[in-house]
């Protein structure tokens, strides 16, 4: 009797000892997995570090200047206005030319940078044109233009 308890604890034990093995299978190249991941970990770390950082100062900026960096459609259809509006990307909206002439409106800007220093001159142009009629419905002596942060904005009353 004592001969089959230890003849059945031994082969349970042996049964037991296999089925670990088999639910932790071997891995050829453990240390260097472990090694690539935690580079990797580092370098994700150090990423991390470096947005984080970033958008502190993306922040501060932000609340600096908050008007500038407001999304606004372009274009909005109120029950008692149009309102067209103009991305100015940094520009200054003195540089732009509005004009109203045969129910057309027309906006148009020429940037020109020259900057002078010990490697030569350099210089740089851009234009921007655009033109939209006028609808029907709109009071052409009543359209404003103002500067709303970072948009140009041309503001037309309905009739």
């Amino acid at each position: 009797m004592l001969k089959k308890f230890v003849l059945g604890s031994v082969t349970a034990s042996v049964l037991f000892s296999s089925s670990l093995l088999a639910a932790h299978p071997y891995i050829p190249n453990l240390n260097e997995e472990l090694s690539y991941n935690k580079t990797l970990i580092k370098e994700y770390k150090d990423t991390i570090a470096k947005l984080e950082k970033r958008n502190v100062f993306l922040e501060k900026v932000k609340k600096e200047s908050p008007k500038l960096y407001v999304q606004k459609p372009l274009y909005e259809e109120k029950k008692d206005k149009y309102i067209y509006r103009i991305k100015l990307a940094g520009a200054k909206a003195k540089n732009l030319n509005f004009t109203i002439k045969n129910h057309m409106a027309s906006v148009e800007m020429a940037l020109k940078t020259e900057r002078h220093d010990k490697n030569g001159y350099f210089s740089s142009s851009q234009n921007f044109y655009q033109q939209f009629s006028i609808p029907q419905d709109v009071k052409e002596e009543k359209i404003i233009e103002r500067v709303d942060g970072d948009y140009f904005e041309i503001i037309m009353p309905k009739k």
